[in-house]
């Protein structure tokens, strides 16, 4: 798109972390017979917010890299005094559902009541509203034209979108949002998680090995310089912050901070930065 980032930076990259807690597992395990009863799911969710968040708080503030949180709102009412660190070390926290189910409603009427109920309880846990989704469920066309004018979100950042950063369109028109590409090979969940029951993935295969999951990240970010594609990550606690994995998300964090070339920065700011340019 030609932008001029600052520092006469060539490309922006978010650095994402969707902080999901045990919702992913709450969810996966509802139906399945004994479900509530194995364990292991929901511990693994639980060590994102429990251990996991301040691991990578502290690879951030080494770096002195800002990113944006994208957290289910029962996960920000669980654990305030985390988000609200969070948000004092100078990060963004953003929407991701109500708790990562995929049902924000049949209805227009139901999906705006969904996501003002989310901002609301983050206002009260942590008083602040996100302006920022990264959603876990579709959402009406009627639904995204009320968020991205009077709902007051700037931008978003879901999992597959197109592979420029632009105003994000709704029925082929633009809104008045940026929409932040987020590419599969900055998805550690992909190539990372694991799972027994419920199966994660299906068929139960073997993890990635630790460095081609980095050089994925660097190859992938090396791209994106050589095509100007400014990027969002899609990082998550539970998985990225175990100890051999948290390595590679400092290494990854030493990457992006040596890059004269690269502006990191969270989703809003690239966001606000982007329609500063193009709206003069």
């Amino acid at each position: 798109m030609g932008i001029c980032w600052p520092n006469h930076a060539k490309i922006s990259v978010s650095l994402a972390f969707d902080l999901d807690g045990n919702t992913i597992w709450k969810n996966k395990i509802r139906d399945l017979p004994n479900g509530e009863r194995y364990l292991k799911g929901p511990s693994v969710g639980s060590f994102g917010p429990d251990t996991g968040a301040r691991r990578i708080l502290d690879i951030l503030d080494e770096f002195n890299l800002k990113a944006t949180w994208f957290i289910p709102a029962t996960i920000v009412e669980e654990n305030v005094e985390l988000v609200k660190t969070i948000i004092a070390a100078g990060h963004e926290l953003a929407h991701h559902g109500l708790d990562h189910t995929s049902d924000y409603g049949a209805t227009f009427e139901e999906q705006k009541a969904y996501i003002l109920r989310s901002q609301d309880m983050f206002e009260r846990a942590v008083g602040v509203r996100a302006v920022g989704c990264r959603n876990t469920g579709p959402l009406l066309p009627e639904t995204e034209q009320w968020m991205y004018t009077e709902g007051g979100f700037i931008y978003s950042s879901p999992g597959c979108n197109p592979e420029y950063l632009d105003y994000y369109t709704v029925g082929g028109v633009k809104t008045q949002a940026v929409n932040i590409t987020c590419p599969d090979e900055l998805d550690d969940y992909i190539m990372s998680v694991y799972n027994s029951y419920p199966q994660v993935l299906v068929g139960l295969p073997r993890v990635a090995c630790y460095t081609g999951i980095y050089q994925k990240f660097i190859r992938e970010t090396e791209g994106a310089l050589r095509y100007g594609q400014s990027i969002s990550a899609s990082f998550h606690p539970q998985v990225c912050s175990h100890p051999g994995r948290a390595l590679l998300l400092r290494d990854y964090c030493r990457y992006l901070s040596e890059h004269s070339e690269i502006w990191c920065a969270p989703c809003a700011e690239v966001a606000k930065y982007f329609k500063s340019v193009k709206e003069g």
